[in-house]
């Protein structure tokens, strides 16, 4: 075999190599879990079946009364506003750097809080993008033995941006977006399309794990729920950026509130 022959030969095997390889991975912008909520009846979340899921395990639920009816799902446990717990379903991407965004349609009187979860391995293991149902979207975590600073500690919520956001003006419910990025270590949330706040993580969270989150009233609608692949580039910067600078050492100083937690997580670091 002559020596053009073996060079093309050696092309043709790394060039299918390279295609098998960003088939079993995915491109960027790929689909991995798309659910649009269109059960024609009210059904469990954990019995309804997406419109596209990678891994094709389906949707778990940590806490709450969730259903998928008709184009959108609720949360249905109609805790009171002032012991609540958080109240999340959840779903495996199968990767850690993703792009996860949630529709949502937004009843004047509805959830406590709701948004986006991603990187999730328990319940005191997350990160989740989240309005507070009163007029900020905030970026948060809980890791495991880290305190409300990140420092080694009891494990506490740690705030890691925060921005006005206010979506209850007016009288008739609306819908918006969150959108949660997770590249590498960089972390952005897109609210209606347009970044608001980056931040940067330790990086040791590298779950798939990814899904919806709620807590209050099982009134608002979640519309549809999609993951994807990020796009190249898509660790954006967002200016400005918000970032917790401390409080009064017991989280008063947060919207979200571990005291009003129920038993999955209101007992952590506090023993």
């Amino acid at each position: 075999m002559n020596r053009r022959k073996i060079t093309s030969l050696l092309a043709l095997v790394l060039a299918i190599g390279m295609f098998t390889a960003a088939s079993v991975q995915g491109s960027a912008g790929s689909t991995l879990i798309l659910d649009k909520f269109n059960a024609k009846n009210a059904t469990a979340l954990i019995e309804h079946l997406p419109d596209e899921d990678a891994l094709g395990n389906g949707w778990f639920v940590e806490l709450g009364d969730w259903i998928a009816e008709k184009g959108k799902a609720k949360e249905l446990s109609t805790a009171p506003w002032n012991v609540s717990s958080d109240y999340r379903a959840l779903i495996d991407s199968g990767e850690s750097d993703v792009s996860a965004e949630l529709q949502l349609k937004m009843d004047m009187d509805g959830d406590q809080f709701w948004g986006v979860v991603a990187r999730y391995s328990g319940p005191t293991d997350w990160l989740m993008a989240f309005h507070d149902g009163v007029g900020d979207l905030i970026l948060g975590k809980k890791f495991t033995d880290e305190d409300q600073y990140g420092n080694p500690g009891a494990t506490y919520f740690q705030e890691l941006g925060r921005v006005s956001m206010d979506w209850k003006s007016g009288q008739k419910a609306k819908t918006h977006t969150i959108k949660i990025v997770t590249a590498d270590t960089t972390i952005t949330v897109f609210a209606d399309d347009e970044p608001v706040i980056s931040a940067v993580d330790h990086g040791d969270m590298t779950s798939g794990v990814v899904g919806i989150f709620s807590r209050g009233q099982g009134k608002n609608q979640f519309k549809q729920f999609e993951v994807k692949l990020p796009d190249s580039g898509s660790g954006y910067s967002a200016s400005p950026t918000t970032t917790h600078e401390g409080g009064d050492g017991n989280g008063k100083d947060h919207e979200y509130d571990d005291s009003k937690h129920g038993d999955d997580e209101g007992k952590d670091g506090k023993d």
